[in-house]
């Protein structure tokens, strides 16, 4: 039998390691925190009651990594777009939770505790730091994005630099070093310590990632830790404590390792399951309760402090909420994070006890104070965030009943799984119970079992993925003659809404870069699709360029989308530079405008030379996402349905994710097929386009003179100025509908009601901003006494025929309109 102390380590370890997991399991029978379950088990294996385990260095060391552990998350989790928005909110609360809690405690120091000033003031600064103990409880509720909670994180760095800043010149006085000299050493080489991780540690960090990145991530692991730690360390060579090197390298990392990822899922793990609750239990095991209840002076220090330290952090968060119009429950969790008192606490307790300023009965009731609020704070905190989150559940912008949000991602090439999954977490809501549902389709044919065997190892592989970030999956397994009809029914049976897809091995179909069954699903499914070309990890993502057709913002769907790609964005932390027309830039900005600053953007000056456009602006770490628009809708143009494929041949190096916004069911269209016989049927279309307006046939390849004729021919008014304002129109922006068709629109005052054109050659009309010869021209002109709306519906319509094969090839082939129209009967 082993005497007490235990120093077997094999021994200490597995009984922290049982502390560990039956602490938090009888502190949740108990309805408390799991952190109060472990500090209570530290208090009692260790050396002031039970004398199971010795505070050792061995605990020591552990309890600190997890310490660090907790900073570093604090800095990894945080959302940098929120600090962005509200760093004002850090920094208020930052000075005031640092300057109340010093006046009150230096107040409570001098007249109550009768201590001299420097005694006093260090006293005080004890009260303005705190730890972020109850972090991981927020964490585990998905709350760490909050503002309340950035802001609060935001304010502890700055309160607990300063009380460290507070606690180096108090002893620096105390020794008779304060000078020039000293002031000198301590804002320089802070100020160059922070500087150099601030700049070479993300460099350093991409440059590690690009090239030594793997599937196992073990090395990405090692290298992410070895950051935390030496960052600490040549914190600490500079003046400032290690858990502001810490929660630096944390916060610099933070765009370099998103929230879902994989690495995230193994940091998080490592230290939740092992770091944090060595730190816990060391806390505990600092703690004395009976010193406290055995010296009348110890009794009244601690009641003291512990009263000083709650009434200036309550005061702090009431203010700080007040100014800042937080909610109640905001208000209840920042004063539940800020209150705990432990890490920068006990360092400033022992190292005033060391030199002499504090005698035993303040190093009492500082443990004391350490038990109180980290009780109290763990309640509140846990409290808060239920709260919090019920609230936010009831209150938040909820679909359809019915609606879900499920994600399907088919899978064939096994070098892309993880690629494909990976953007699947990133753009599953935070909240979403739903699982990822990987889809693997057998085909029925004489190696169908050999199929369904390769599509198991598959989707094992997919699963193995989502167990490493523990998300769900629901596997499929489908067999069929027809890989569409198989992701079609899929889509229904698993009610899904939205697919990713990964590039076809191939790397091509038809004009794209996609294979058939891609073009086949963005054409009949309604769906959002996002189809992604991956070279390099998402997490080496700086910028987003986004691509913005012309009109695409009318889309039904446009705003959802919009919706899924800023949740992206923010999950990569990355900026967002808009590439569309001015026209289209004023209309969206508003969606991705933060700080009440604009996004970056670039106006385009011709579609058609995009790639030129876009080869100065493009950088190696950008995402390149263009919106694109299905064939028959508004914004859809021949050479936007030709951009993936230029994007995939021009930015090699880059990651392309091409995305199909949603559409609802009063834009859907079934086929070419059933559109073409809709229109013939109501005449909706042909009703605008009287007989006279057509001319078939021509054999002049410049439009413009033949629709010159044909406005003289119907003795149509204002032909001279009509014509001048098309040339001007053709001269800036002709619409390329198919390879057959070109539209010419203009809205103008010389009509007063909607009149529409056609003209066609059979050989080709020649216009100048478009390479080939086209056969068919529509002209339309919009009075300007109608709205923009009822013009774009127009256009809408006029859009559609490029689904109509069978008018299109009426129209070229007829002599006259009743050639025309026999044609179509």
């Amino acid at each position: 039998m082993s005497s007490l102390p235990v120093t077997d380590p094999v021994l200490i370890f597995s009984i922290v390691l049982i502390s560990v997991l039956v602490a938090p399991l009888l502190a949740e029978k108990l309805r408390l925190p799991g952190i109060i379950g472990l500090i209570v088990f530290g208090i009692v294996l260790g050396p002031h009651v039970s004398k199971v385990l010795e505070k050792d260095q061995a605990i020591e060391l552990l309890g600190k990594i997890g310490l660090l552990h907790i900073m570093f998350l604090a800095g990894l989790e945080i959302n940098l777009e929120e600090v962005k928005k509200s760093k004002h909110h850090s920094v208020l609360f930052g000075l005031l939770t640092f300057f109340i809690p010093l006046l009150l405690g230096t107040l409570a120091g001098l007249y109550i505790l009768n201590l001299n000033l420097l005694a006093s003031i260090l006293l005080a600064s004890m009260f303005s730091s705190h730890t972020l103990l109850t972090f991981p409880i927020v964490s585990k509720l998905g709350l760490t994005k909050k503002p309340s909670v950035t802001a609060t994180i935001g304010g502890t760095i700055i309160t607990d630099t300063m009380a460290m800043i507070v606690l180096a010149v108090i002893i620096a006085m105390q020794g008779g070093e304060v000078g020039p000299i000293f002031w000198v050493k301590l804002s320089v080489f802070s100020l160059l310590y922070v500087a150099v991780v601030v700049i070479l540690l993300p460099k350093l960090t991409f440059w590690f990632f690009k090239n030594f990145f793997s599937d196992s991530g073990a090395e990405d692991y090692v290298f992410v830790i070895t950051a935390l730690f030496v960052s600490a360390y040549f914190s600490h060579l500079v003046g400032l404590e290690p858990i502001i090197g810490a929660f630096l390298a944390g916060l610099t990392l933070n765009p370099l390792i998103p929230e879902k990822s994989v690495l995230m899922n193994r940091i998080k793990f490592v230290a939740d399951s092992l770091f944090i609750p060595f730190f816990l239990l060391s806390v505990g095991m600092l703690i004395d309760p009976l010193l406290v209840f055995t010296d009348k002076e110890s009794i009244i220090v601690a009641v003291t402090m512990i009263a000083a330290a709650l009434s200036s952090k309550f005061f702090a968060a009431i203010i700080f909420g007040k100014l800042t119009k937080f909610s109640r429950y905001d208000i209840g969790l920042i004063f539940g994070l800020s209150v705990n008192q432990a890490a920068a606490t006990l360092a400033a307790v022992l190292v005033g006890y060391d030199v002499g300023i504090f005698k035993e009965p303040v190093l009492a009731g500082t443990v004391m104070m350490i038990i109180v609020t980290s009780f109290l704070g763990s309640i509140l905190t846990q409290r808060f965030s239920i709260k919090i989150v019920k609230h936010d559940e009831a209150n938040q912008d909820s679909v359809k009943k019915g609606d879900v949000e499920r994600i399907l991602v088919p899978l064939s090439n096994p070098n892309n799984i993880n690629s494909l999954m990976d953007l699947a977490f990133l753009l599953q809501p935070k909240a979403s119970q739903e699982p990822i549902y990987p889809l693997h389709i057998a085909l029925e044919n004489e190696n169908v079992e050999q199929n369904v065997i390769f599509g198991e190892n598959v989707l094992t592989k997919a699963g193995a993925r989502a167990n490493a970030v523990q998300k769900r999956v629901l596997p499929l397994n489908k067999i069929d003659s027809n890989v569409l009809s198989a992701i079609l029914k899929t889509v229904n049976e698993q009610r899904i809404s939205k697919i990713i897809m990964g590039v076809s091995p191939r790397g091509k179909f038809a004009s794209s870069f996609f294979n058939n069954v891609s073009e086949q699903l963005i054409k009949y499914c309604d769906k959002m699709v996002f189809i992604s070309k991956y070279e390099k990890p998402f997490s080496l993502m700086n910028r987003v360029i986004l691509i913005v057709p012309p009109y695409i913002y009318k889309q039904n769907g446009f705003l959802n989308t919009v919706n899924s790609l800023k949740k992206l964005g923010s999950e990569l932390s990355v900026e967002w530079f808009i590439v569309s027309e001015e026209d289209t830039f004023q209309e969206i900005k508003t969606l991705f405008t933060s700080q009440k600053a604009e996004p970056k953007h670039h106006y385009v000056r011709s579609w058609k030379n995009i790639e030129k456009e876009l080869t100065p602006i493009v950088k190696g770490s950008d995402l390149i996402i263009p919106l694109l628009a299905r064939r028959g809708h508004l914004s859809w143009r021949l050479h936007f349905e030709q951009m993936p494929a230029m994007l995939y041949k021009s930015f090699e190096e880059n990651n392309v994710l091409v995305v199909y916004p949603l559409y609802s069911q009063d834009e859907k269209f079934e086929s070419a097929v059933e559109v073409s016989e809709t229109l013939i049927e109501d005449l909706r279309l042909l009703e605008l386009v009287p007989p006279e307006n057509f001319f078939f046939n021509s054999a002049d390849s410049n439009f413009v003179s033949v629709f010159k004729s044909l406005l003289e021919k119907v003795r149509f008014g204002f032909t001279h100025e009509i014509v001048q304002e098309i040339v001007e129109v053709t001269n800036d922006f002709p619409i390329e509908l198919s390879k057959d068709i070109v539209l010419i629109h203009t809205r103008t005052d010389l009509v007063q009601e909607y009149n529409l054109f056609v003209v066609i050659n059979r050989e080709g009309f020649l216009i100048e901003k478009i390479e080939n010869p086209h056969r068919l021209v529509i002209i339309l002109l919009s009075p300007k006494s109608q709205s923009t709306q009822s013009h774009l519906n127009m256009l809408s319509q006029i859009s559609r025929m490029v689904l109509m094969e069978r008018y299109v090839e009426s129209v070229i082939e007829a002599d006259n309109y009743s050639d025309f129209r026999k044609r179509l009967e």
